[in-house]
């Protein structure tokens, strides 16, 4: 596919052949002014066909947080943030332990669920840990491998100005906060 020449060039071939002088200093500011309009107007409709998934998104990447309910944190990656939004589109809702596990791998996490259960008499032995009666309402979270997740700039998936390399990712914790039932507390921890 050959690239298309600026609308300038465009604008002047279309002039009739005798009427004008294309070559004029005004007529040349008026088309060099509404051609460069019009090559605005062609960029903007390349954005916005690339917008129409999240991987594409660029500068519209605001727009798909807003309509999936996102707030980026302010020193968020475009990495980051687009992830988020990958993240939030592809959930199916559920409150299952294997639902959650899902999710978290969705973000390249491998991790566990424990649900603590208080000491009973009959059911525990000596040498368990002793958990309050409100445990019940708790929930651990551990993920394995990394403690936290790099984000490697890119060239094509980054912006200009972000760090080369960003550590850390809480988009895990404010994702499961975010969907856990509304009674329940959980805790995170981290393992190498």
């Amino acid at each position: 596919m050959t690239p298309q020449p600026p609308y300038q060039d465009l604008l002047t071939r279309l002039l009739p052949p005798v009427s004008y002088r294309p070559d004029g200093p005004r007529l040349q500011a008026e088309l060099a002014s509404e051609g460069a309009a019009l090559d605005r107007v062609q960029n903007s409709a390349r954005q916005l066909v690339g917008a129409v998934t999240p991987q594409q998104a660029e500068a519209m990447l605001p727009d798909w947080e807003r309509v999936c309910g996102l707030t980026p944190q302010s020193d968020a990656t475009y990495q980051q943030r687009r992830q988020a939004v990958l993240a939030k589109l592809a959930e199916t809702g559920g409150l299952s332990i294997p639902y959650f596990i899902r999710l978290a791998a969705g973000m390249g996490y491998k991790i566990q669920i424990e649900e603590p259960q208080p000491f009973r008499a009959g059911v525990n032995r000596v040498g368990d840990r002793l958990w309050p009666e409100d445990v019940i309402w708790h929930w651990r979270v551990t993920a394995f491998g990394s403690k936290i997740q790099p984000y490697q700039f890119r060239a094509g998936q980054s912006l200009a100005g972000e760090p080369l390399c960003a550590f850390g990712d809480p988009r895990l914790e404010e994702l499961f906060n975010d969907l856990k039932p509304a009674h329940t507390l959980i805790r995170f921890a981290y393992q190498p």
